[in-house]
């Protein structure tokens, strides 16, 4: 109930705020929830989310993947609007967090300028990780989505020209994040740890048309890390590439996704991908994935290596409902860095969007 509360709060004052800043405007509301509970049936536990550190053990717990979200677009006229969204996630202790918020701008009808707050757009269901209604997962393969930081807040440029058959866009941006105490590296460390992500240039490129979805994308930028305020990386390039490849037929999709992270001075090198198969059968989604992470061994002794196989039934129980089923396996190869060990999870969840 108090998350509630929170959110009808926060949705009255922030319509308020920006029906000022509208005038003359529309404000649109939308909304989206999951109501998860899941159990490790083998193995201690299970991290269902890596961004928030949300984690299954073996008792049923509600926390790891519930949430509620709400998002705002006020329209100030045809070329300008505010977007903001705000989500409470169970797995951050149901505490009101600030995803997006952000100003477009419609320079063109092929090219928008946004500045402000956004999702990090590395993987291809960056922007849409929080509303698990749009997939058929209870959530992305953890192994695949392993990002410690999910936001950035600076500008972004997009172009979406058609060509040929094709509908392309092309987001390029640039930004930094700085996270206190980040939850995924202060949960695995045991100690506070704070990550800032800076001078970040990215571009994203994505081609489709009727049946087929390719992304590309690409991130430099540099790191900063402190363990417990004392500082233990500084100014250390990063890297990420991501593609993705995504076949959409009348009842059959197939997904899939490689990515690469590097930071050389560090010596640390991980490669991440997962492969899903779904059959849409009238009301109902059967579906099955894999799903791995493996790091390069390293002299400091990184060997974090795991791979996850899962089955799903998704159940379209309206247009803006959805029930899921889901069991997880997890098999924990590393040595030196072991993230829960080898694990089972079954998992069940309400999603819907308003």
């Amino acid at each position: 109930m108090k998350v509630i509360k929170k959110l009808v709060i926060y949705l009255f004052c922030m319509a308020f705020l920006l029906k000022g800043y509208a005038f003359a405007g529309e404000i649109g509301i939308s909304g989206f929830a999951s109501v998860a509970a899941g159990k490790v049936v083998s193995g201690e536990s299970f991290l269902a989310d890596y961004p928030k550190a949300g984690f299954y053990d073996e008792d049923i717990s509600f926390t790891p993947d519930s949430s509620l979200g709400v998002q705002l677009v006020a329209t100030v006229n045809p070329q300008t609007s505010f977007i903001v969204q705000a989500v409470s996630h169970g797995a951050n202790n149901y505490e009101l967090e600030l995803d997006w918020a952000y100003v477009n701008y419609v320079l063109s009808s092929e090219l928008t300028l946004q500045a402000g707050r956004k999702r990090l757009p590395l993987y291809y269901y960056s922007d849409h990780f929080d509303i698990a209604y749009t997939y058929n997962w209870i959530r992305p393969p953890s192994d695949n989505y392993t990002w410690q930081i999910t936001n950035y807040n600076g500008l972004s440029l997009l172009y979406e020209p058609n060509i040929g058959e094709w509908d392309a866009l092309i987001n390029v941006y640039a930004g930094r994040e700085d996270s206190e105490d980040n939850e995924l590296l202060s949960a695995l460390s045991g100690n506070s740890v704070d990550e800032t992500w800076k001078n970040m240039f990215g571009v994203v490129v994505e081609l489709s048309k009727d049946w087929l979805d390719v992304r590309f994308t690409i991130m430099h930028g540099q790191l900063d890390r402190s363990i417990d305020d004392v500082m233990v990386e500084q100014d250390v390039s990063q890297q990420f590439i991501g593609l993705s490849t995504n076949l959409f037929f009348e009842q059959l999709s197939v997904l899939s996704e490689i990515n690469r992270y590097e930071r050389e001075s560090s010596d640390i090198s991980v490669d991440t991908a997962m492969l899903s198969l779904a059959y849409q059968i009238g009301e109902f989604t059967p579906h099955i994935t894999h799903s791995r992470l493996e790091q390069d061994p390293n002299a400091a002794g990184g060997d974090e290596e795991h791979s996850t196989n899962s089955v799903g039934l998704r159940w379209d129980l309206v247009t803006n409902m959805a029930l899921k089923i889901q069991y997880d396996k997890v098999i924990d190869k590393g040595q030196v860095i072991q993230i829960t060990g080898d694990s089972e999870l079954v998992s069940v969840s309400l999603d819907m969007v308003f």
